[in-house]
């Protein structure tokens, strides 16, 4: 079995046992099994599986990072949120507020790292999105 820790800047989100956890990176998904090489990888905004014994749970993870060392998998994001707590319409209601900040952010040429944190906030909430809308 995997420990499985999936920790952000306000809390650690979520703590559990494992067979299987498929990480969304730069690169592609990464399965990890027990045994797995060490390996430190970027992820990207988007879908984390985790396969245990009573079936699949998704968790919409924002960028980060995750750590694979022994039968451990660390996982250090800006934010988390298993899909069954995704409120859909509250999500497009906050990607529609972000959008437009990033629009009017452009136009009066913000500096790059507040861009940055806006376009990350978008592809979060896409991520959330996309996350919900294949495990209706």
């Amino acid at each position: 079995m995997l420990t499985l820790e999936i920790i952000t800047p306000d809390e650690k989100v979520l703590s559990t046992e494992a067979n299987q956890v498929v990480l969304p990176t730069e690169s592609g998904e990464v399965g990890v099994l027990t045994g797995h090489v060490p390996l430190v990888t970027k992820i990207v905004a988007g879908e984390l599986q985790v396969m245990g014994e009573t079936g699949v749970d998704y968790i919409a993870v924002d960028e980060g990072f995750a750590k694979v060392l022994g039968d451990t998998v660390s996982v250090l994001t800006e934010a988390a949120i298993d899909v069954q707590e995704i409120d859909l319409s509250e999500v497009e209601s906050a990607q529609n507020r972000a959008e437009e900040a990033l629009r009017q952010a452009a136009e009066e040429g913000v500096d790059y790292d507040e861009m940055q944190k806006l376009e990350n906030q978008v592809q979060f909430l896409v991520a959330q999105k996309l996350t919900k809308g294949r495990r209706k």
